[in-house]
């Protein structure tokens, strides 16, 4: 593999823009005990925020970044990158573990209702503090 280049800054703009999306007051941050009635939205920005940095990171490192869809990256993360990167390997079962929550809560109808706050911050915090740390981005 080549020597690692800068990230795609169209990716980081993007998963910043989420972030910032998160801290509008009607997606309270979850950790703060604030009620929000769109808890669902909460966990699917946060997928997506984590989304961004993980295709950040694969630009940065010169892996594949184009996929037709999310088991097309998902499996290529799987079975190519976190083999070979131990940072991916680090964050994959949470990032995993995030796409599978951002699922549910988008697609299972009234699935909000019965989020469990415990599991909404720990996601929240993996991918708005956790991720972007562990990937070493900006």
């Amino acid at each position: 593999m080549s020597l690692p280049t800068q990230p795609d800054k169209r990716y980081l703009t993007q998963a910043k823009h989420n972030d910032d999306l998160l801290g509008e007051d009607c997606f309270p941050d979850p950790r703060s005990g604030k009620p929000s009635k769109y808890q669902d939205w909460i966990g699917t920005v946060a997928f997506y925020t984590a989304l961004h940095y993980v295709q950040a990171y694969l630009c940065v490192n010169r892996w594949r970044t184009a996929f037709v869809n999310h088991r097309e990256r998902n499996d290529y993360l799987k079975k190519v990158v976190s083999v070979k990167d131990r940072n991916i390997g680090k964050i994959l079962p949470k990032y995993l573990g995030l796409y599978k929550f951002s699922r549910r809560v988008r697609y299972s109808p009234c699935s909000y209702h019965y989020i469990r706050l415990n599991d909404l911050c720990s996601h929240y915090k993996f991918a708005l503090e956790d991720l972007p740390k562990i990937l070493n981005l900006p």
